[in-house]
């Protein structure tokens, strides 16, 4: 007879649908590994990784077996190198970003953040070295993810900044051209850092927490459509306040086990548990989209209008369920628009319905930003700066992390196929409506805040 642990969580049962665990993030405190000689920072940050990380993901994979529940993406983010790179030239940092890629490698972990910049209030000589080091990195190294904090509501939008990331994304994206410039979506733009956590790709564990921390991500998309299904079965005409009740329990249902899911793994290999978040996102399983979601809400092509409005309802009743289902919500629940992994939302750029701009307005609506959005390999940097502009600055006006990846395509042009292969998928190259006249971005300074 099962165990009443493994009956509860079984995805084949009725009581509850199919649930992925997004990521399971270990967080790793590493500021005490700064020093001026090179071969002692990477040989710390190393031999760190090594022993603190070891079992990670022999833990990870023995408590998804043992609840049922599959973990689709192992994260190790140590402390920013920011903080530890002070002094160094581009080539140590990419020496620092190679150490990261084969320690992460060692410990088989998908992805190790930490190579971040913060440059919301200004660009220090340290943060520039890091954004000139970009390309190679990126292009050097599998599991890295950068990330550049350029902009915060409290001090504004950093124009410096932000024309540098035009340049150096192109760059980075024409450096790994035979993989279809994959390595630009590997650089995330980041506004608002959240202290609480690493919800989105690339982001390091805050300030105040311990030496060693669990941090759970879910993706409430599974039990939202299951209970949404449910729901229509027994009246097709169910109001959206009935729908939204619904998804609420469901979300809430998903947070709940996910924190189960972390503190077990935190237990185990002798962390603090930190912070659980909910999002909605498409998932592995053959249907999981944001656009197969909302056709069963009434919207027909994910982009057409009611599309903000069916969001937000989303993104609400989620938020609402993580307060409720744990003290340890990270409180910034967002809808994930990745079109290079939803093939609802490719489907909709086929189709016409959705476009860059259609994105950015549904950034303030409960999406996290422009994300994985693959544009022509010809745009200049002037116009991805631009772009960078437009949703940081929604960011700041609404104070809500926002994260921006770009994937400037070379050699393909608006409206072209472009396969990543298993990792990213397929998409077509989106539009960008008219090149920007980069005088704005270079005139420097910076935007203020809203506090």
């Amino acid at each position: 007879m099962p165990s009443r642990r493994h009956s509860l969580l079984d995805p084949h049962t009725a009581a509850f649908p199919p649930l992925e665990v997004r990521t399971v993030t270990l967080g790793l405190n590493a500021a005490d590994l700064a020093d001026r000689v090179l071969h002692k920072v990477c040989d710390g940050l190393y031999q760190r990784i090594i022993a603190m990380a070891g079992t990670f993901g022999s833990v990870c994979e023995a408590v998804a077996a043992e609840y049922g529940v599959p973990i689709l993406q192992r994260r190790v983010c140590v402390t920013p190198l920011d903080r530890l790179s002070e002094g160094f030239g581009a080539d140590d940092l990419v020496n620092i970003a190679r150490t990261l890629d084969g320690a992460a490698a060692h410990v088989h972990v998908d992805q190790i953040a930490g190579y971040l910049a913060r440059a919301a209030h200004g660009m220090s000589s340290s943060a520039r070295q890091m954004i000139a080091a970009l390309p190679v990195v990126l292009s050097q190294t599998e599991r890295v993810q950068a990330s550049v904090e350029a902009a915060s509501s409290g001090s504004g939008i950093s124009l410096e900044a932000v024309e540098l990331l035009g340049y150096k994304l192109k760059e980075t994206a024409e450096a790994t051209a035979n993989r279809q410039g994959i390595g630009a979506a590997k650089l995330s733009i980041l506004a608002n850092l959240p202290n609480e956590g690493p919800p989105i790709s690339g982001v390091c564990t805050g300030d105040g927490w311990g030496d060693l921390v669990i941090h759970v991500s879910v993706s409430a998309m599974s039990a939202i459509r299951h209970a949404v299904d449910q729901r229509l079965q027994q009246s097709s005409r169910a109001d959206m306040g009935v729908l939204a009740s619904d998804i609420k329990a469901a979300a809430f249902q998903s947070v709940r086990i996910a924190e189960l899911i972390g503190r077990e793994i935190a237990q185990r290999i002798g962390a603090e548990f930190g912070r659980v978040d909910v999002s909605l996102a498409p998932t592995v399983r053959p249907g999981q989209t944001i656009a197969e979601l909302l056709q069963r809400l009434g919207i027909t092509k994910f982009g057409s209008p009611g599309t903000a409005a069916a969001l937000m309802m989303l993104w609400g009743a989620m938020r609402t369920a993580g307060a409720f289902a744990s003290i340890s919500s990270a409180g910034h629940a967002a809808v994930l628009l990745p079109v290079l992994r939803d093939a609802g939302l490719v489907a909709a750029t086929e189709a016409g319905s959705l476009a860059i701009e259609h994105l950015e307005h549904l950034a303030t609506v409960g999406g996290l930003g422009l994300d994985l959005v693959p544009v022509a390999g010809d745009i200049d940097a002037g116009t991805l700066s631009a772009l960078m502009a437009d949703q940081l600055a929604t960011a700041v006006v609404n104070h809500r992390p926002t994260v921006i990846r770009l994937v400037p395509v070379p050699g393909k042009s608006a409206g072209e196929r472009v396969s990543f292969g298993r990792d990213l998928g397929d998409a077509v190259v989106l539009s960008v409506a008219s090149a920007a006249d980069s005088s704005f971005v270079q005139r420097g300074g910076r935007i203020p805040g809203f506090l």
